[in-house]
């Protein structure tokens, strides 16, 4: 018994040993998984930022963070920090009030929470001040609303009361290339880039599902219209085509490319008001599409039918006219729509930025009166514009073609 007696008491010292260096480990958290965090939502970068030029003369990073709810019950989105992945430098904050203008639910409903398995998107545009560095890589801190997790029953659980939770993730690599180069696709003075970057506009946010895959060809994208000497986008009956200057002007070439495709023959709508037999095939209406020298596409839609000069196959030169600006497609008015995306599909393709190389920057309009007036504000700094993407409501004059 005694033999017995001292072998145990060795055995409890031995175990009193070893619960001491585990609490020494869990004090230090120095075993596998003390730095684990259960967190309420998963972040990915849905696309990879590259820097641009805009016409404020700044630089832009413009991409989107997908946000997805792992939690059985809701999440509220209390905010977004964009950090420097190098130096955890903090480059843009969206916060309280500011969050559901900045997020949308995949589908378009703007919001700041999320439902159980509800996945969505911050729209994310980093801006980065003249004599500031760019950054090569970027994280996302986001701080939720839930209530805690708890691992004490199969699956995960929750208790009643909310918390606030702070997770970093969501990592991307900042392109090292720059926006590729193009010369204007028009020619002449007032034309105005409606529905352009990097605000709130439709074409920002189009994430639209194509083949299985969510785009967003049109992140980019610009609605080019004509306002005339008088600052009208029309006069007199706006439902007619012919009574908006736009209509019938010239759509030229960026840049010497290969014509990649042409749709020529869908009929014209009627001005002032949105068509209601949209389909994936006719939502361009008649379209060019160049292939650029970078494998890069350049898209043109709404074109006038049987106004096109080109077919495919064709090589352009920069300048060359491809065809008069109509009001095909899903439209209602007559304008150019114009992008630049990694792939030849309209909308089965990924937007990217641009900047062209030349053009005078006027003003920015407001607003556009019911009697087709445009109502814009001066710039501070007009004049010359190089290597610059015109920004959302800018008023532009491009060189006349040569």
């Amino acid at each position: 018994m005694r033999l017995f007696h001292i072998a145990l008491m060795i055995l409890l010292g031995s175990q009193q040993a070893l619960a001491a260096d585990r609490k020494a480990d869990l004090a230090g958290l120095a075993y596998a998984g003390a730095n684990d965090q259960a967190t309420p939502v998963l972040l990915s970068a849905a696309s990879r930022p590259v820097p641009f030029r805009g016409a404020d003369g700044l630089i832009h990073l413009d991409y989107e963070l997908q946000v997805t709810n792992a939690r059985p019950n809701a999440v509220r989105l209390a905010s977004l920090e964009v950090l420097d992945g190098a130096s955890g430098r903090v480059l843009a904050t969206v916060s309280g009030a500011n969050v559901k203008p900045a997020f949308s639910l995949i589908g378009g409903a703007a919001a700041d929470s999320l439902e159980p398995a509800q996945a969505g998107f911050f729209w994310i545009d980093v801006v980065i001040k003249p004599g500031q560095k760019i950054p090569k890589t970027l994280s996302h801190r986001v701080v939720t609303v839930a209530p805690e997790a708890r691992l004490n029953a199969p699956g995960v659980s929750s208790s009643a009361a909310p918390v606030e939770t702070t997770q970093t993730g969501g990592g991307a690599t900042v392109s090292a290339k720059p926006s590729v180069l193009i010369g204007p696709p028009l020619e002449g003075r007032g034309w105005i880039a409606f529905n352009g970057c990097c605000t709130e506009a439709p074409h920002r946010r189009a994430g639209i599902p194509v083949n299985g895959t969510l785009f967003v060809s049109q992140r980019f994208a610009i609605d080019w219209i004509r306002m005339d000497d008088h600052q009208q986008i029309n006069n007199g009956d706006p439902t007619k085509n012919q009574n908006w200057p736009t209509y019938g002007l010239n759509a030229i070439a960026v840049a010497d490319a290969k014509v990649a495709s042409v749709l020529d023959g869908l009929p014209e709508r009627v001005a002032n008001a949105l068509p209601t037999d949209t389909t994936m095939q006719n939502v361009t209406g008649n379209h060019v599409i160049l292939q650029l020298a970078n494998g890069q596409y350049a898209f043109y839609a709404h074109l006038q039918p049987g106004s096109l000069k080109v077919r495919v196959g064709d090589r352009v030169k920069r300048g060359q006219v491809l065809a008069l600006l109509g009001n095909s497609g899903n439209t209602t008015g007559p304008h150019l729509h114009f992008h630049v995306s990694d792939g030849m599909g309209p909308l089965s393709s990924q937007g990217l930025p641009y900047a062209i190389d030349a053009f005078k920057a006027i003003g920015v309009a407001q607003d556009v009166t019911d009697q087709g007036k445009v109502v814009f504000t001066p710039l501070p700094a007009p004049g010359e514009r190089r290597a610059a993407l015109p920004m959302n409501g800018y008023i532009v004059d491009f060189p006349a073609r040569k």
